[in-house]
């Protein structure tokens, strides 16, 4: 039985949390050709794509005075950013880009 529960899920330490991963994650380090097996613990890191919601929202922040990299990533100066500008126009400060943040900014 232990094998059994061991083939659904791997568990690994992410930044000192203890996740349950679901075994499509056993079955890639599986699949993976011989020497070239992932560890359990080793996730692949997704490189950010940029996103023209957030790039247009950069430079809606960026007219209003907020200097920022406009490269269409959500990083911790735009989301500090759009969350002071949330704040200073009667918006839920949650510094994501939510439907009331956007029309507010007259993004589309």
């Amino acid at each position: 039985m232990f094998k059994k529960i061991a083939q659904v899920l791997v568990v690994g330490l992410i930044s000192g949390f203890l996740v349950a991963l679901p075994a499509a994650a056993q079955s890639a380090q599986q699949a993976a050709p011989a020497g070239k097996a992932m560890a359990s613990s080793e996730v692949k890191a997704k490189k950010a794509v940029p996103n023209d919601v957030i790039k247009a929202v950069q430079e809606a922040l960026s007219k209003e005075g907020y200097k920022l990299k406009v490269d269409g990533l959500m990083g911790k100066q735009t989301r500090s950013a759009l969350k002071s500008y949330q704040k200073k126009n009667g918006l839920k400060a949650t510094g994501k880009t939510d439907e009331a943040t956007l029309a507010k900014l007259n993004v589309k």
